[in-house]
């Protein structure tokens, strides 16, 4: 197994997740570990952005495959092992095509490092964060997958970004809620999927994501104006 941090399967791809039942997880697991190699586990949290509107949900939960989302987040263990650095992320969705700009920064300074296009936002605020236990699988810049469990949203604000907070996976709230199943990402750019994963795309692929997952279990779909 080879890691990559930052690479181009990182800023450009094509993406497909499934959810999947943890027994199933873990047979995918072992194939993959077989073919690609073990890796140890991270904890990842994201804390997503919007304003007091909520345009960038309700732009993710009526139009998934042409949004932005907006999140800060961080890696434990980082593989810097620098104590309290984050990633500020804007993920955008369009056309199938998955694309990030980051900008890696320390956390009390992640406000700043906010592009002006979405610091300009009016009400801009943490809105929902989410947790995972994450795994992952990937042996060339071509195609990575992930395996997300312990999946858990929790509220969010401003108070994660103190410089002197708790490191966020002890700092956050008690989870709203949680997603018993596991999050499986396939994401790739060229060469495709080998075989057998392009086949489990087509055949389990569904529409999934955390942050319009966070918000509509956080506050009722009618309220954000759909």
């Amino acid at each position: 197994m080879t890691g990559f941090e930052e690479g181009s399967i990182t800023l450009l791809r094509r993406e497909v997740k499934a959810l999947l039942e943890p027994d199933e997880a873990d047979a995918l697991a072992r194939r993959l570990e077989d073919e690609v190699g073990a890796t140890a586990p991270a904890r990842v949290v994201a804390v997503y952005l919007d304003g007091s509107d909520g345009a960038l949900a309700r732009r993710a939960i009526a139009a998934p495959q042409d949004c932005v989302k907006l999140r800060v987040k961080c890696y434990g263990p980082d593989l810097d092992r620098r104590a309290g650095r984050v990633v500020v992320e804007v993920k955008r969705e369009r056309g199938g095509i998955t694309t990030k700009e980051r900008t890696w920064t320390e956390r009390g300074l992640a406000r700043r490092a906010i592009p002006p296009t979405y610091a300009s936002i009016a009400g801009l605020a943490p809105c929902v964060a989410t947790s995972y236990l994450r795994t992952v699988h990937q042996r060339s810049q071509g195609w990575r997958v992930t395996l997300d469990r312990e999946v858990a949203f929790h509220a969010a604000g401003w108070e994660l970004f103190d410089p002197e907070a708790a490191p966020w996976a002890a700092a956050l709230a008690r989870p709203f809620s949680t997603e018993p199943r596991v999050v499986l990402e396939l994401k790739y750019g060229a060469p495709e999927l080998p075989a057998w994963l392009e086949a489990l795309a087509r055949s389990r692929g569904a529409p999934y994501s955390k942050f319009t997952e966070a918000v509509v279990r956080i506050r009722p779909f009618r309220s954000l104006g759909a």
